[in-house]
């Protein structure tokens, strides 16, 4: 799946001739593996409440988190035609009220890991059996949001990774 997910997307940013292949590339086995192994979800209830939820904060990854939506059924793979089109709902940075299976717009560097935290610390409030992911670049590291949410993830989180 990973080797056709590569095939598939330099495919699409080569045709579309916009696109950053290095972080979709980066993150294809994270985003693979949390889709098709291990996230609760069902694409037929995108806002089922006990559904796992995923972030990118590593926004330049956006074309490896709408391949796996695609895949998993989210909306039609023929949409990448468009890809980064004004109005396309599958632009630069993933918009949860343009994308369907995005659960948070994370265009700012930084966002991901304090959202997920906040979402994590709230379904746990609200007795929820779920998970929450997050995957950040190496970028966003330097930002101190990233850092104080780490520290409070720490306190209240049993673990993060």
């Amino acid at each position: 799946m990973c080797k056709q997910f590569g095939i598939d997307l330099i495919e699409t940013l080569l045709n579309m001739q916009t696109g950053h292949p290095g972080g979709s590339l980066s993150a294809a086995e994270v985003i693979i593996t949390l889709y098709f192994e291990k996230m609760n979800i069902t694409p037929e209830q995108p806002k089922w409440q006990n559904r796992d939820r995923f972030m990118l904060g590593k926004v330049h990854a956006a074309p490896a988190l709408y391949w796996a939506l695609a895949e998993k059924g989210y909306f039609p793979k023929e949409d990448f035609k468009s890809l980064r089109q004004l109005e396309c709902h599958l632009q630069g940075h993933p918009c949860a009220n343009k994308t369907k299976g995005v659960e948070l717009y994370t265009g700012p560097l930084g966002l991901g890991l304090p959202a997920v935290i906040g979402m994590a610390l709230a379904a746990k409030l609200d007795n929820i059996d779920n998970y929450t992911y997050v995957l950040i670049g190496d970028g966003e590291t330097q930002e101190g949001i990233i850092w104080e949410a780490a520290m409070l993830a720490s306190k209240f989180i049993v673990f993060v990774l």
